[in-house]
């Protein structure tokens, strides 16, 4: 419903009312019409019929709260889990697993389509990638007025406690058992192989340092870290290659999952439009500590790893020589090395290949120009927001590119998140 110009807009109803629930977001919630203006409905699903209450209208938008579920979808779990709805991280718990990967696979497909303005884009069926409870590797916890580790409540300072949180590894959950109570404002917990490390943000007054069988890091307030116990250095091992880092470098929270990354970009490497794996020039651009770049080489590829943290690329060199792999690492920024190239100042060869792992908001317009000028055979994008790979797929296609494929893999069950690896061919 439109308004002719110049009329004033009424607002919607803040009184319980029913509604159709007919879309879904990539951040995870449904999407009713009411009079002509989306709502969205946190923890509504598509094909419901619900009774909800507008609490935040907008002018092109409104935000509604979920009152009752009248008549439910095939997809919702039948259970209700004690902390469904609570802490607001797991926000599809509500969602069988099936219904899960099907929700997450419209989600990939839908924005390519809306934001790609790709046509019957070539998106397979999401993959879980093993246990749907207990595969978080890292924690970062608040701490309550009585020094409970825990999560915010939605919309709140109140922490919800840790212990029965599904989506935490045992091992997390028995560090965060170790420390008790603390004083610190925030505590992050990692559990990766045999390694356990726990970083300490102080608060404001004293701090009283946890005892335990913890690699123990103190965050200052310019945000690096001083190590107060052992060295602070994890050790996980994936697909058969083992990687070291610090305490505060990125890695993958779920270890299958980045077995399951891993699987996907060598397997779309190997196809035969993109000549294969061996003798293969790839560059690994945003290539962290070294998770792709590893494989990668260990499979015939020449590769040139691309890392703007220091920190990560020395990671990156260590990991591949202790692998006996030979990697070249360049540890700056990705923009500035795809730069350097197109000016032919670069001493390494154009690639056959560019493996591009960027952060949640994309590569983005000058990274994928430079991308496109390069022009290499093939791009294997490793996407964990669909919004971000429909954007930068929208340009590629522009540039001369089409998605020869897009497999969506769930890296995050319970929550909305949802990796991608996609290829573009030229």
């Amino acid at each position: 419903m439109s308004r002719a110009p110049g009329t004033k807009r009424i607002p919607l109803s803040r009184e319980v009312q029913e509604a159709a629930i007919d879309g879904f977001t990539h951040g995870g919630e449904g999407v009713a019409r009411i009079e002509g203006k989306a709502v969205f409905v946190p923890g509504a699903l598509p094909g419901e019929r619900v009774a909800l209450r507008v609490v935040d209208d907008r002018k092109r938008w409104a935000r509604a709260e979920l009152v009752e579920v009248l008549t439910g979808s095939d997809l919702r779990a039948a259970e209700d889990d004690p902390q469904r709805h609570r802490c607001g991280g797991c926000d599809l718990e509500h969602v069988t697993p099936a219904g899960q990967l099907r929700l997450k696979t419209r989600v990939v497909r839908e924005q390519l389509q809306r934001l790609g303005g790709l046509d019957a884009p070539p998106v397979a069926d999401a993959l879980e990638v093993g246990p749907a409870v207990g595969y978080r590797n890292r924690a970062r916890f608040h701490v309550d007025g009585d020094g409970r580790l825990g999560f915010f409540l939605p919309g709140s300072h109140d922490v919800l406690p840790a212990a029965g949180c599904r989506a935490l590894s045992a091992d997390v959950v028995a560090v965060a058992t170790e420390i008790g109570t603390t004083s610190a404002s925030e505590v992050t917990v990692r559990a990766h192989g045999d390694t356990r490390a726990v970083v300490l943000a102080p608060g404001p007054g004293g701090l009283e340092l946890p005892e335990g069988t913890f690699d123990l890091l103190l965050e200052q307030p310019d945000g690096t870290t001083v190590a107060m116990r052992g060295d602070g250095v994890l050790t996980e091992g994936v697909a058969g290659f083992h990687y070291r880092f610090d305490a505060t470098a990125f890695f993958q929270n779920n270890t299958a999952g980045a077995a399951a990354l891993v699987r996907e970009v060598l397997a779309a490497v190997a196809e035969p439009a993109t000549g294969g794996v061996e003798g293969a020039l790839v560059w690994d651009l945003y290539a962290g500590v070294g998770l792709l770049s590893l494989p990668l080489a260990a499979a015939g590829a020449e590769v040139v790893a691309v890392e703007g943290h220091e920190e990560a690329a020395a990671w990156a060199s260590r990991n591949a020589d202790d692998a006996g792999l030979a990697v070249e690492v360049r540890a700056e920024g990705v923009h500035r090395f795809l730069r350097t190239s197109r000016s032919g100042d670069a001493p390494t060869d154009p690639p056959d290949v560019v493996v591009l792992d960027p952060p949640r908001d994309g590569a983005g317009e000058d990274v994928v120009r430079d991308l496109v000028a390069l022009a290499p055979a093939t791009i294997v994008y490793v996407a964990c927001d669909p919004a971000a790979l429909a954007r930068d797929a929208k340009m590629l296609v522009a540039g001369g590119y089409r998605l020869a494929g897009a497999q969506p893999l769930d890296l995050f069950p319970m929550t909305h998140h949802v990796e991608t690896v996609a290829t573009f061919t030229r």
